[in-house]
């Protein structure tokens, strides 16, 4: 059952290796794959060495057929013992790469040599453990063989305290919700896994090259070299085991699903433009009914003109009613090219207070009497495109008063403009206290044509156009709404320093 749920761990790792390839997905694979090695080991040297009740061997094996196979399996003492050194020695070096890849701290961040150093202790113990360099090392010194054991268990010990000091350190450093569940989820996973290795490491692989001999110097912990475990050790081993890689593995599964939906995203969200396109037939159609329209009212002008007297109340009425068509036709056309031409991005340092100042101007021509609450903190400066980004900003401090309006809650409504750093990111709020959305509608939200507003003036480009300005900035959109309460639009940028 062991084997079963580290290899499914294995399994996980592989398919968000696949998933997301970077330097962090490939930590993630070597400390699964290090844990299972270690497992495999002690497994296989249970089922040869025996002496463990029946109980215990059904748990770990599910049937005694099966562990007659694994006690037969054709291995050597010298290769079984420097399996398990080699899942012992690069699990913590995995961990705490892992752990300084996620950690924000400037001095780990910026002295990349750090990382590089971390490999020399691992890198040193595995040269000691190989069979024919141990024998030769520990065979006539005892002292040496001493040195060997204490020395691997204490920068072991080191290195697990400091990465899952890192990884604590990261989480509670982080302010936002939806980046601290997202980190929770890898977080979990890594304690859970390394639960399981802090139940096996402190016993010496040396000892398996050693079978038939025993030290007091090998009898530690409640592990599974000892001389003369107990029915308790055994089923605290498996049992803590057993939890600890189910957490491991749901934490996992979730944070590569996550990342499986973040990769599907594009491409169903290009998929949709391209259905969109139907979408484009239909703005075509509509602009030629709204030219057919005003054909009517221009013959219907000419009637009039046709009169001996002119009605000029008449007039002036169909006059209003062109104008109002012509204009709803120039929003529309200016908004489907900004769409079109927002390909063309060059990005430049820009402080934030230009940008925010920017859109919030562009918003007050619109709604001359509302505040918009500015928080710039300790923002300085961002990399964008001026122009291109101050629209996007504009155009969610729009969605943000029209959620108040629809919401009828024009006399308390509130919007928000706030700004922070966040680990690699610069974040940008634009909060409201509207009606808020289901999450049904947050999950079209984003979708090109798609808009809950009953008017001739939206017609759903407007966030579309957003994300995508966000994107070609090498950012993300992310949103977070509540029925009722109102919804909160966060930009993540890349932190420009």
């Amino acid at each position: 059952m062991l084997i079963i749920l580290t290899l499914t761990l294995v399994v996980v790792s592989i398919l968000t290796l696949c998933v997301k390839k970077s330097r962090e997905s490939i930590y993630m694979f070597g400390l699964c794959l290090s844990l299972m090695l270690e497992i495999c080991g002690v497994i296989i040297f249970i089922a040869k060495k025996g002496g463990v009740s029946q109980e215990v061997m059904q748990f770990l094996y599910i049937s005694q057929s099966v562990r007659i196979r694994i006690q037969y399996f054709l291995i050597t003492l010298n290769q079984l013992g420097f399996l398990i050194a080699l899942g012992r020695t690069l699990f913590p070096f995995f961990l705490l790469e892992l752990a300084m890849c996620y950690s924000m701290i400037p001095f780990i961040r910026t002295n990349t040599w750090i990382q590089k150093a971390v490999a020399f202790l691992p890198a040193i113990t595995l040269i000691a453990y190989l069979p024919g360099i141990y024998r030769v090392l520990c065979k006539p010194n005892a002292f040496f063989k001493k040195i060997l054991v204490n020395g691997s268990l204490l920068w072991i010990t080191v290195y697990l305290l400091i990465a899952v000091a890192l990884l604590l350190w990261e989480y509670y450093s982080i302010t936002m919700k939806f980046c601290k569940r997202q980190f929770g989820q890898i977080g979990v996973g890594l304690i859970a896994l390394t639960g399981i290795y802090v139940l096996y490491y402190q016993q010496d692989p040396g000892q398996v090259y050693h079978f038939y001999s025993s030290l007091d110097l090998w009898n530690k912990g409640v592990g599974y070299l000892q001389v003369h475990p107990s029915l308790f050790s055994y089923f605290l081993l498996v049992i803590v085991s057993v939890i600890c890689c189910i957490f491991g593995f749901y934490s996992l599964l979730r944070y590569t699903s996550s990342n499986l939906e973040a990769n599907k995203e594009d491409v169903i969200m290009e998929r949709k433009f391209n259905t969109a396109k139907v979408g484009v037939s239909m703005f075509v159609h509509s602009m030629k009914n709204q030219l057919l329209s005003s054909k009517v009212i221009y013959k219907r002008i000419r009637q009039l003109y046709e009169q001996p007297e002119v009605d000029m109340e008449k007039v002036r009425e169909y006059v209003h009613t062109l104008e109002d068509f012509n204009n709803t036709m120039l929003l529309r056309m200016e908004e489907l090219y900004r769409c079109v031409k927002a390909n063309a991005i060059y990005m430049m340092p820009v402080h934030i207070s230009e940008i925010a100042e920017d859109a919030v101007e562009r918003f007050h021509k619109k709604y001359p009497e509302i505040t918009v609450e500015i928080k710039l903190g300790e923002v300085s400066f961002i990399l964008a495109d001026k122009v291109h980004f101050c629209e996007a900003l504009y155009n969610l401090l729009i969605n943000a008063q029209e959620a108040v309006i629809e919401a009828g809650k024009q006399e308390t409504g509130q919007v928000v403009l706030q700004c922070h750093n966040e680990r690699l990111y610069t974040i940008i709020e634009v909060r409201d206290n509207g009606g808020g959305m289901g999450k049904g509608k947050v999950k079209k939200v984003f979708d090109p044509f798609y808009t809950s507003k009953n008017s001739n003036y939206n017609w759903g480009m407007g966030l579309y156009y957003v994300r995508e300005i966000v994107k070609s900035h090498l950012g993300f959109l992310k949103v977070e709404s509540k029925e009722g309460e109102g919804s909160s639009f966060f930009i993540l940028l890349p932190r420009y320093q």
